[in-house]
């Protein structure tokens, strides 16, 4: 049975996980059965979901949880799906490595027919609702639900339990600097401070304060207060402000929209007076011939 623990979304995804059979191959078929669903299936069949939105396992906790088997068992089966003479992980990776671990030879799992959006899906919300995902890593998962799926931000969220406004401010962390992208997927500053950064002005700006309240362990708050600092801070030799970066929610919205239309890096600036920029990221020349005739046919 699926537990409530995996977010309202999951539960509508497979809706039949407790009374439909799946047609498997006879040479993955298991080795011992359960009552219900769940079976037990040869760890040698089970492969990893190059998709899964976690790149980064802890090794000790991976070791933890294989004493844990080693002593109890799998206490949850895993959920898997056919793929290519194998089974692939749909949610439960961690049970899986830890499995593999232990020696064990077989695992409990759930085998369903899902669309590679689906597994996606159950895979971010088993993530986002079971054990945080890394800041970067959540937000990678959101814009590839967004960019290549096409889903709305207010249905993400309402998948993964959050609001819409909280989806779009994770997904904007791909806009931030690689090596801030860096410093959260080190855990050397958190998404509150990751949201801080949002308001400055340019990269460098972003970067250096970055650093700097990774290296000093400023708190939110003490960023915050720096931010508003380099925000009010006029720049040497200027005579007009430099164009500020646009964080209504309706500006937030618009590049949103742009990023998902255009499939790249979007920025908005605006200035006093109504007057702005719109900033598109290209990162070859084969995507530059992309936007320009993505553009040349809307025009």
């Amino acid at each position: 049975m699926v537990r409530k623990a995996l977010g309202r979304g999951l539960a509508s995804l497979i809706p039949a996980a407790v009374k439909k059979e799946v047609s498997v191959a006879p040479e993955l078929r298991p080795v011992e059965s359960r009552q219900g669903e769940i079976q037990h299936v040869l760890l040698s069949k089970v492969v990893r979901n190059p998709a899964q939105p976690r790149t980064q396992f802890d090794p000790s906790t991976i070791a933890e949880l294989a004493a844990s088997i080693r002593e109890r068992g799998v206490l949850q089966p895993v959920l898997v799906r056919p793929s290519g003479g194998a089974f692939q992980i749909v949610a439960g990776e961690r049970r899986f490595l830890a499995a593999r671990e232990a020696g064990l030879e077989t695992i409990p799992a759930i085998v369903r027919q899902f669309t590679d959006r689906e597994a996606l899906l159950i895979a971010l919300i088993e993530n986002v609702q079971r054990e945080n995902l890394n800041p970067m890593d959540e937000a990678r998962a959101y814009y590839k639900l967004a960019m290549e799926y096409g889903l709305p931000h207010d249905e993400i969220g309402e998948r993964v339990g959050k609001d819409r406004s909280t989806v779009s401010n994770i997904l904007r962390f791909n806009n931030l600097p690689e090596e801030i992208q860096g410093l959260l997927e080190a855990g050397s500053i958190t998404s509150g401070h990751a949201r801080a950064l949002l308001a400055l002005p340019s990269d460098k700006a972003q970067a250096d304060l970055a650093k700097s309240a990774a290296a000093h362990g400023w708190s939110v708050r003490e960023l915050e207060e720096r931010v508003r600092r380099v925000g009010t801070t006029p720049s040497a030799g200027r005579s007009r402000k430099a164009p500020k970066r646009a964080f209504s929610s309706e500006l937030m919205g618009l590049e949103d929209d742009l990023m998902r239309a255009l499939g790249t890096r979007v920025r908005v600036t605006r200035r006093r007076g109504g007057t702005g920029s719109i900033f598109v990221d290209y990162h070859s020349e084969e995507e530059l011939d992309r936007l320009v005739t993505l553009l040349r046919s809307l025009g």
